[in-house]
């Protein structure tokens, strides 16, 4: 495949390889692995019997937690590396793969809680799905 190398337009710069990676670090990684009941509460109402944190929740937390810091990472590094538009491209055509999960798992969860109508939705809940686009 050839190189498209042209500069990247600056606010797709700014935005990837600055605003994309705060966000996902600090709404995605801290969270997970630093303060996974802060995570468990966007999911789970604190009154849920699904919002006690379990070993194996704290596992799925720590592998999402690194998958965070990962996007960050490639996004702070690799394409602050290149100008090659294809690159770029992959990377962010990418990203769609864990967001549509992430919608799904949601869209299950907030399902089996009977809890799919949007006045059901707390404001921690519509937060997360109206940012999720945002983050890596």
């Amino acid at each position: 495949m050839a190189q498209s190398s042209h500069p990247i337009p600056a606010p797709y710069r700014i935005f990837f390889t600055f605003i994309d990676p705060v966000i996902g670090l600090g709404g995605g990684a801290y969270p997970a692995l630093i303060d996974p009941d802060l995570m468990m509460s966007a999911f789970f109402p604190a009154s849920h019997p699904w919002s006690r944190r379990t070993p194996s929740h704290t596992m799925l937390l720590h592998q999402l937690g690194g998958f965070y810091i990962l996007c960050a990472f490639l996004q702070i590094f690799m394409l602050r590396y290149t100008t090659n538009v294809n690159i770029w491209n992959f990377l962010q055509d990418a990203t769609l793969f864990p967001d549509i999960t992430m919608y799904y798992g949601y869209w299950v969860v907030l399902g089996a809680q009977e809890r799919l109508s949007a006045d059901k939705l707390r404001l921690g809940e519509w937060a997360v799905l109206l940012s999720l686009p945002f983050v890596p």
